[in-house]
This record gives structure tokens, sequence and C-alpha cells, in this order.
């Protein structure tokens, strides 16, 4: 059987500025006839280089990423670095399955948990109790499985004084402790992780890493 958990073969995403989806009801139209054909879609033909200090010179149609290829093994680790804007959370949230590519595909082998911005997934009204349920049922964890790791996930997580407060209290560095508490008791295969440990102090993020 082979290693490979993660396989990205020419994966492009395009986004028009300014504007929801393709833009027009005209434009989803020629799009679809000319696929329906079996022809190139035209609007691939298109677009800028994603440079976000520049104005547009061509359209109003740019490439977050374009022709992204690579293969991960089990175990091992991939980080994903460049500037602002060079479109690294784009493609972690298209390997998190929150958006799709407009090219190009992605073969995943694995339970992926996901953490992408501090508190995703948290409601808050919620106390951090509850939104540790809730989070855990989002990342696909079952009640069961929730309970039998509740303990686990408030002592990782360092805020277990503040537990039964609504999460709107919390302070950056406490929703990241808990969120990421969560994802990692969810014992993933894959776990996709952006900048949200730079949140955490030195001490967190030394037990997030070894974790």
């Amino acid at each position: 059987m082979s290693d490979i958990v993660i396989k990205v073969e020419n994966v492009g995403k395009q986004y028009r500025l300014g504007k929801v989806g393709t833009g027009s009801f005209t434009t989803d139209i020629n799009r679809w006839w000319h696929i329906a054909r079996g022809k190139e879609d035209p609007y691939l033909k298109i677009g800028d280089v994603n440079d976000r200090t520049s104005k547009s010179t061509l359209n109003d149609v740019v490439w977050a990423i374009k022709d992204i290829n690579f293969e991960m093994k089990r175990g091992e680790v991939l980080g994903i670095i460049g500037k602002n804007g060079a479109g690294k959370s784009t493609l972690l949230k298209i390997l998190s399955r929150v958006t799709a590519p407009t090219v190009g595909d992605i073969k995943v082998r694995g339970r992926i948990a996901s953490l992408l911005e501090v508190g995703t997934g948290f409601h808050p009204e919620l106390s951090g109790r509850e939104n540790i349920f809730l989070n855990g049922a989002i990342l696909g964890m079952t009640k069961q499985e929730i309970k039998s790791k509740f303990d686990e996930i408030i002592d990782f997580s360092g805020v277990e004084r503040y537990i039964d407060t609504p999460v709107k209290r919390y302070s950056s560095g406490m929703y990241v402790r808990l969120a990421f508490a969560v994802a990692a008791h969810l014992e993933p295969e894959i776990l996709i992780i952006d900048e949200v440990l730079a949140v955490g102090d030195a001490e967190f993020q030394k037990n997030a890493w070894a974790k």
C-alpha cells in the first residue's frame, strides 16, 4: 500500500476581485457552455499575477495560487512559507476542503483536522466547556469520544479556571490553546495548522509541537 497521504496535482485557485463568484450570470453561462462542449474554460486563460501591491492592468481576475504540485508521505511534516498574500492560507483551506480549487485535483487519505484561524468553529456566547463539545463534533468526534478525552483536553489547554466562562471573554492566546487542544485530541492522521500557534506563549508552543 502506498505511503502517500496527500497528492496535489496542478491545483490553482482563481478569484475575481471585489466580487462573489464569477461575477455575472453571463460569465457563468459562457463558462458552462465551453465546458459542456469539452472545451477549455476561457476564464482560466486570464488573470493577473497575485501581487497585492500593484494595481491590475489586465482584468479583475487573479490567481491566488497556480500550478501547485506535491506529494506527502505518512509521517512527513511540511511547512509552507512565503510573503503575505502568497497564497499559503488559500492552499491550506483547499487541503482542508473549506474551499474548492478552480482547477486541479487533490487526493487525501486519512482523517483531517484543521486549525486555520483562532477559535475556528467556536461560538463566542458559549462557554469553553460547551465549545469543546461543539468544536469536537464539527471536527468529527463522537460525544462519547469527547467525554472520554474531556479532562485531557482541559489539562492540555491550561484554561481550566475559565472553562465555564463564555469564550468571548478569552484572550486570543486562551482561544488558540483551547482550539488546538480539541483538534490535537481528535488524533487525526493529518493535522493542518496555519499561523495560529504564533498566538500562544512559549510554553504552549513547546507543548503544542510536542503533541
